[in-house]
């Protein structure tokens, strides 16, 4: 594992030529710097660390796309509950049923061809998501579905793909991955922010903590695809660091290999 402080990449470069010295990895874009565009992301860490929101600006600033798998579980639940589908077998029929797909121009994730927006965000369909992404059935065809659609996206573009046993499971060959985390406090308190904006109220960071520390438990333990560390990724502790000095390390981390590699 590699920490955010570690020694930049850039430190070690190569001497390379004038054009690549005038252009700034952290603000040229990748076309810009004559580099590949087409590779997975991965960044994996615990509930409330950032990872989502780093997740959709990173995509965003190396012109790529954010591939939603918490979305395609999403989707799995609330088709699940409009059909009346329970069990764990006929959750896996409809796991591999559903076709995903993601909408080049508005970069959404798209479901039997359409964007199903907040209509996958509701508490319903929230606690139904995290019970059957538990199920096997459900895992073994959706890490199926965001294989191939990475690499079909990867072909083109950089793809950013967020969740918890991404660098771990799903991409394991990834050359780019990261582990998001931070503080319990800090954790606690940018859910509860992000709960209040949605209009949930009576909660506390208290309250907040206990719960991510039980959800956290349930991750790390579970039998299938449990949330861990990859080996080979980048730890970034977002405890002090705010959104956009997160996408500009990542960024910058991922411009500076790419140059080494290209030289």
């Amino acid at each position: 594992m590699k920490a955010a402080n570690k020694k930049s990449p850039s430190s070690s470069r190569k001497k390379s030529s004038a054009k690549k010295k005038a252009a700034s990895p952290s603000s040229s874009g990748l076309k810009e710097l004559g580099l590949k565009t087409g590779f997975i992301v991965t960044i994996d860490g615990p509930a409330g660390a950032g990872k989502s929101t780093v997740s959709k600006q990173l995509a965003e600033s190396l012109d790529g796309i954010l591939l939603d798998t918490g979305g395609m579980y999403r989707s799995v639940a609330y088709y699940s509950i409009r059909e009346g589908v329970t069990s764990a077998a006929d959750l896996g029929k409809l796991a591999r049923r559903l076709e995903f797909d993601v909408d080049p121009e508005a970069k959404k994730l798209l479901t039997n061809g359409e964007d199903l927006g907040h209509r996958i965000r509701t508490e319903e369909v929230s606690n139904n998501s995290s019970a059957i992404s538990k199920l096997r059935s459900v895992r073994t065809a959706l890490t199926s579905k965001q294989r191939s659609l990475g690499k079909k996206w990867a072909k083109k573009m950089p793809v950013v793909v967020e969740g918890r046993d991404i660098g771990t499971v799903v991409f394991k060959a990834a050359p780019f991955k990261f582990f998001v985390t931070a503080s319990p406090e800090v954790r606690a308190e940018r859910r509860l922010a992000q709960l209040e904006r949605q209009g949930v109220t009576g909660l506390s960071v208290k309250a907040i903590l206990k719960q991510n520390e039980q959800r956290d438990k349930q991750d790390s333990t579970r039998k299938i695809a449990p949330l861990k560390c990859p080996d080979d990724a980048v730890i970034v502790d977002t405890s002090s660091m705010g959104i956009a000095q997160v996408v500009h390390f990542m960024g910058d981390h991922i411009r500076n290999r790419l140059l080494i590699e290209q030289e």
